[in-house]
């Protein structure tokens, strides 16, 4: 690993997780303490790191992992496969729940970590914190590729083939359709709950305003979006096509009629990336050749900019997954890559 000039990203730790890194996560340590991780890897390998990097457990899906989700208030971790899920403490890695499920790729605790949203299949369930079943929904289209609480615990919004649908399991409804051509690859939501945008297979983006389902898309992008994320002031929304990175501003009526940020940098295809938390607006992201990416986005920056990396660190490890977290000091971002390799460093 070869920090660039003005890197930005200070070493913190290293971990092996002894086979390829498919899911990352934190474990929040609460009003000025630094968050530990969760790792998944593709065999089902589940560990939790303490926030210096020594191992807290050690524990394993027994299945194909796919996802891991922790709780917002650090005591429960969801590991989620092709055909199971299992829920631990966080503390000492007691199992909670354990049994066999639809393929579940996506998972969302709420914001008050009372219930948590999984993928089944071509269903949506919310689990209580035991990982029992409170609701299910009815078979959506297709199989549920991604889910969210849009407004923090009362609404989960599902994507599958031809767009998605926002339920409210309380009074088991669906408040809104919010239709779309082809099927909806990543999704994500801004963090007052107003827009609700999708990364389609066809190449393009779909966005909606909750309140009245009201539309756009763009088009042109060189790839399917698949990786979609708004940063925590909720102005800046990133999504990554092929190579390159854009930035879209929500801030006021949206991003119609606006153009896009284009971050460029990258020479291979960008495979994950995260905002730092309250951080100015800083991105990390880290693609195929295994290099990783510091952005900044600051009070100047306007539609139509084109900004390159203010950092970042060579390497030849493929990223597979990026997470970041509150440090001691600095807020931290935790790259996994293909071999198992786990990079923890400081956001400078």
């Amino acid at each position: 690993m070869t920090t660039t000039e003005n890197s930005s990203l200070k070493p913190r730790w290293q971990a092996d997780l002894g086979e390829p890194v498919v899911a990352l996560d934190v474990l929040p340590g609460g009003t000025g303490n630094p968050d530990a991780v969760v790792a998944g890897g593709s065999e089902g390998a589940v560990e939790v790191f303490d926030p210096d990097g020594s191992t807290r457990y050690e524990r394993d899906l027994d299945d194909a992992l796919l996802t891991v989700a922790a709780s917002p208030d650090g005591t429960r971790i969801a590991a989620l496969g092709v055909g199971s899920r299992r829920l631990w403490s966080a503390t000492d890695g007691a199992v909670l729940h354990t049994e066999q499920a639809g393929w579940s790729a996506s998972a969302a605790w709420d914001r008050r970590s009372q219930s948590l949203a999984v993928a089944d299949g071509r269903r949506v369930r919310v689990l209580d914190r035991s990982g029992r079943a409170r609701w299910n929904s009815a078979p959506l289209s297709s199989t549920v590729t991604n889910v969210l609480w849009p407004r923090g615990r009362l609404r989960v919004a599902a994507s599958s083939y031809r767009g998605v649908t926002i339920f409210e399991p309380e009074t088991d409804r669906i408040t809104n359709t919010l239709e779309a051509p082809g099927a909806i690859s990543g999704l994500t939501a801004a963090p007052n709950g107003r827009w609700v945008v999708g990364g389609s297979q066809d190449a393009t983006l779909h966005g909606w305003k909750v309140d009245d389902g009201s539309d756009f898309q763009m088009s042109g992008f060189p790839a399917t979006v698949s990786h979609l994320a708004f940063e925590d002031g909720g102005r800046w929304m990133a999504c990554e096509s092929a190579e390159v990175l854009t930035c879209w501003d929500f801030s006021g009526r949206g991003p119609t009629g606006r153009a896009g940020v284009v971050l460029t940098g990258h020479q291979t295809a960008v495979t994950a990336f995260a905002w730092a938390p309250g951080h100015r607006a800083t991105l990390i992201s880290g693609d195929q050749d295994g290099n990783v990416l510091v952005w900044r986005i600051t009070s100047s920056t306007r539609p139509g900019d084109e900004i390159r990396p203010a950092g970042g660190l060579r390497d030849d490890d493929p990223v597979t997954a990026i997470t970041t977290g509150h440090g001691t000091t600095s807020p931290t971002v935790h790259i996994g890559r293909r071999s198992g390799r786990i990079d923890t460093l400081a956001i400078t």
